[in-house]
């Protein structure tokens, strides 16, 4: 996405993604910076997005510590770090569960690593924690259960995303959010689970979209591909209708960006079968 974005629009989400950083750091400690990614960053960008942080200030980074970077600040990006290490955490007590003890080794140690940081997490955001656990009960029980419907699932994981709205203290921001989330996790979910369906298929596991469509081996089917196609795109319009109700901020350009630019862009490589080979370049790193 990195490649669509202005130089404008460019500088603000390093902002965002510095202003998360050190938002992890004050509140998490210095390992915390290690659970930043893109993902989280967008995720942090839609939050600050609904109250318009104040001007970028410039920081150190101890990336580089000899030259300062511009950095975006606010309850946003507290609550954001807040959310992230509890998804963090979710994702390794996920693997835990799911995998042998060998393979769930890291997984296992990265629970230690950050015990503190996710006690600390559950304790500022109960109502969120309590919320994760739920969304994840229900997607394994799906995973379990092999459900050939694809929507359970998928409700469960854009449920997980649209709670983070909870933190959003104005009422119509929240709702706002929420809505743009869940369909932000929806489509993510069906996406995921398309670039999965060969690996899925290998191994053996559970994949939605196999299961629905009886797909033998991972090899789509024209009807398959065309109807995950129209409901991803329903997933599209409801997140730009969000987007059409949110304040018009520094940060909306960012996230039309992202929403309306890369988010097709992404679908297309998917389905067309050509997102895995250009994310397996060693050169390459999509935002």
């Amino acid at each position: 996405m990195r490649c669509e974005l202005r130089l404008r629009e460019w500088e603000y989400f390093k902002a965002t993604y510095c202003g998360l950083c050190h938002a992890l750091a004050r509140r998490y400690g210095f390992l915390a910076r290690f659970l930043l990614g893109y993902d989280f960053t967008t995720l942090a960008l839609a939050m600050a997005a609904c109250d318009d942080p104040g001007e970028c200030t410039r920081k150190r980074c101890p990336a580089n510590p000899f030259s300062k970077r511009p950095c975006l600040a606010g309850t946003a990006f507290d609550h954001a770090s807040d959310l992230a290490v509890l998804l963090f955490i979710s994702r390794l007590r996920d693997t835990v569960k799911d995998e042998t003890f060998l393979r769930g080794l890291p997984s296992r140690l990265g629970l230690l690593a950050y015990a503190r940081a996710g006690r600390r997490a559950a304790k500022r955001q109960p109502a969120y924690n309590a919320h994760v656990a739920q969304s994840l009960d229900r997607l394994r029980l799906c995973e379990q259960e092999h459900t050939r419907a694809i929507d359970p699932p998928a409700d469960a994981f854009a449920s997980l995303l649209s709670g983070l709205a909870g933190a959003i203290p104005d009422e119509a921001g929240r709702r706002i959010l929420g809505r743009m989330l869940y369909h932000l996790g929806r489509w993510i979910y069906l996406i995921d689970a398309c670039d999965d369906l060969a690996d899925d298929a290998k191994a053996g596991r559970y994949n939605p979209i196999a299961a629905r469509f009886m797909l033998e081996g991972g090899a789509w089917t024209p009807e398959a591909k065309s109807a995950v196609r129209e409901t991803a795109q329903l997933s599209r319009r409801e997140i730009e209708a969000a987007l059409q109700l949110m304040p018009e901020t520094r940060l909306w350009p960012v996230l039309e960006n992202i929403f309306v630019l890369g988010l097709p862009s992404v679908e297309e490589q998917v389905l067309g079968g050509s997102f895995q080979k250009r994310r397996n370049r060693p050169h390459e790193r999509p935002v």
